[in-house]
């Protein structure tokens, strides 16, 4: 069911479309969670978020201030020059707090009209369904982009967590791939059909 209401920290659902065609690094929300661009205000709180988990499935290791730094600008430079990465952090509306972070990027070898993302949820906040939220956010935002026609989700046969949220968020497996980073088993999802941003 969607969340409606105001998000004290972000966007309200009511003004989500406004803020997407209007600005340039929007700010998203079903009013539980909220997704916005990362700033150099977050590199504390993301390095702190970051445990084992995250940096083997997501980050590839373990960062520091100064690379997490290096990651945002990255991030913030694409959203300047309209490039490839659209990278958010995901935050909790009630207290505002960064709960994780969710990417997407059409430079990974897809098919025409697809769009690679990729998400990782800090721990205490795992198994609450905040991953999900965030990848309908996401679709929504690439909707009125018309960036993309479907999201593929790549994740390792061994993440089971990550596998189940593809399951619950409505992808379709698609078998199992050998890419440059080792075997990932492959989901898609038509953006057309997306589901609403309350979660699956």
């Amino acid at each position: 069911m969607r969340e409606t209401g105001l998000c004290p920290y972000g966007a309200d659902d009511r003004t989500t479309e406004r803020l997407m065609n209007s600005s340039p690094e929007p700010k998203l929300t079903d009013g539980v969670i909220f997704l916005r661009p990362l700033t150099m205000d977050d590199a504390p709180d993301h390095l702190a978020g970051e445990d084992d988990e995250m940096a083997k499935w997501l980050s590839g290791g373990h960062g520091t201030l100064a690379t997490v730094q290096a990651y945002i600008e990255r991030c913030q430079a694409s959203w300047r020059s309209a490039g490839p990465l659209r990278a958010f952090g995901i935050f909790d509306c009630a207290t505002g707090v960064l709960i994780g972070c969710i990417e997407s990027n059409v430079q990974p070898a897809l098919e025409p009209g697809q769009v690679n993302v990729s998400y990782g949820v800090f721990r205490p906040w795992r198994g609450q369904g905040w991953a999900g939220r965030a990848i309908n956010l996401v679709a929504q935002y690439l909707q009125t982009t018309k960036a993309a026609s479907q999201i593929v989700l790549r994740i390792s046969p061994d993440n089971r967590a990550s596998l189940q949220v593809a399951e619950k968020s409505g992808f379709i497996f698609l078998g199992v791939f050998d890419e440059p980073q080792g075997r990932r088993a492959r989901y898609i999802r038509d953006l057309q059909n997306s589901l609403p941003a309350g979660g699956p």
